[in-house]
């Protein structure tokens, strides 16, 4: 009984669905859609940039508290007197004041906004800044979802690299057999089966360092993504050319990003700001009206009478006040601070969109050099391919020296990692231009 449990629990250790089931454990395999879904969910960046907007968002709802809803205070107050205050007249002392005095007050004031009270200029400023939050929120989604992008491409870039290091090394590991063969039947030189061997080692540190380097982006992309957990990523897919998007007259593309980028919306609605600012500012020369109205119940008494039959009366009153800061040549310099703000946002706004216009020109260089690339690499790939076929095949049949075989061999393992060089390159660039574009 015991051995065909034993049996049992080896049958299933080994089976291909347990296998398969512990590598999913060991590695969460995501999709480029799903990984950048992921990213939006858990990375640090954009969930403090929602943060932030939520918080701007009930910024907006203290400023209407503050300036639209009266400003109510209760508050109370005991007073004992331990020595009261003397007069003496005619040689007589009268003390002023009883032993004890009790005021509650109720109070109620309003700012009323018209002259220097800038209740509406307070509650635009507040709009404004959520505003401004909520474009940093699809400021910083933009950018991780290039990162995620970037980071998933270079991810298949390195399998592919990989995979190409490993088919070389496989083809010197054949060369070297067929040399091998040779040498021991006394066809082949000792020289023709040291350099065989040479190569093969040679191409052995190539296939670690890339798989390494595999390890590594793939630990970029969980951080882009931003996952906490121990498990390592995969990604599905493959590193493919496709370059059937339509972006429309590049004229248009680069006006578009030049003048609707978030950096400059952001720009806009600070410029906004400044101007309810310097408003404000302006608004300070004028004084401030505001209403209020008090209630008291208070009471005074002398020792010997009880709390409980202390006498409290009423005193109510109301009334319309003004405050009026006279010190205007403090204000001016603040007033000018705020035009130089204004003029500095403006200078600010017309160099960021000279640098988003040169940003997106050398991004649509960059994706026509690498969309060239890619095509004439596509058909040197072809062709070291055919000869590295027919240099393999020549060898065999004692045609061509093995150093034709080797140096075939390099050429296709260069020319493959070019022209996924130059796919990832375009692929990059392709999501650089997105995020200026703010594709989501």
């Amino acid at each position: 009984m015991n051995k065909l449990i034993v049996l049992i629990v080896c049958l299933v250790l080994t089976s291909p669905a347990f296998v398969n089931a512990q590598d999913t454990i060991r590695a969460r395999v995501f999709s480029l859609d799903d990984a950048i879904f992921t990213a939006k969910s858990n990375n640090t960046t954009l969930v403090n940039a929602k943060l932030d907007k939520l918080k701007a968002e009930k910024k907006v709802s203290e400023v209407y508290s503050q300036s639209l809803v009266p400003t109510i205070t209760l508050s109370s107050q005991y007073n004992r007197a331990f020595k009261k205050q003397v007069f003496d007249i005619f040689g007589q002392r009268f003390s002023i004041g009883t032993d004890n005095a009790i005021v509650n007050s109720f109070q109620v004031s309003e700012p009323i906004p018209v002259l220097g009270t800038p209740v509406m200029q307070a509650i635009k400023i507040a709009d404004y800044y959520t505003g401004l939050q909520s474009e940093t929120v699809n400021s910083v989604e933009a950018k991780v979802t290039s990162d995620v992008k970037k980071a998933y491409y270079n991810v298949l870039f390195m399998k592919e690299v990989v995979n190409v290091r490993k088919l070389n090394l496989n083809n010197a590991v054949e060369n070297y057999d067929v040399v091998e063969r040779r040498y021991r039947n006394g066809t082949s030189t000792e020289f023709d089966y040291l350099r065989a061997k040479v190569t093969m080692e040679n191409l052995k540190p190539p296939v670690v360092e890339s798989e390494n380097n595999l390890t590594i982006t793939k630990k970029v992309l969980k951080n882009a993504i931003g996952l906490k957990d121990i498990l390592d990523v995969d990604v599905t897919g493959s590193l493919t050319f496709d370059s059937t998007e339509y972006y429309g007259s590049i004229d248009d593309l680069i006006t578009k990003i030049a003048e609707n980028n978030v950096a400059v919306r952001q720009l806009r609605i600070n410029q906004d700001i400044n101007k309810q600012l310097l408003s404000i500012d302006k608004a300070n020369y004028l004084p401030k009206l505001y209403l209020f109205g008090q209630y008291n119940l208070q009471a005074a008494e002398d020792d010997g009478r009880g709390l409980g039959s202390y006498r409290f009366f009423n005193v109510i009153n109301a009334g319309v006040g003004l405050n009026w800061d006279l010190n205007f040549f403090r204000n001016s310099y603040k007033v000018k601070q705020s035009e130089i703000d204004i003029k500095k946002t403006d200078e600010t706004i017309s160099d960021v969109k000279m640098k988003l216009r040169l940003m997106a020109q050398s991004i649509i260089l960059k994706m026509g050099e690498a969309k060239n690339k890619v095509v004439a690499t596509y058909e040197t790939v072809k062709m070291a391919e055919r000869g590295y076929e027919l240099a393999a095949l020549s060898f065999k049949n004692g045609v061509v020296n093995q150093i034709d075989v080797i140096d075939a061999g390099t050429q296709l393992s260069n020319s493959k990692l070019g022209y996924y060089q130059a796919i990832v390159e375009y692929l990059n660039a392709k999501a650089e231009l997105e995020e200026l574009l703010e594709k989501k």
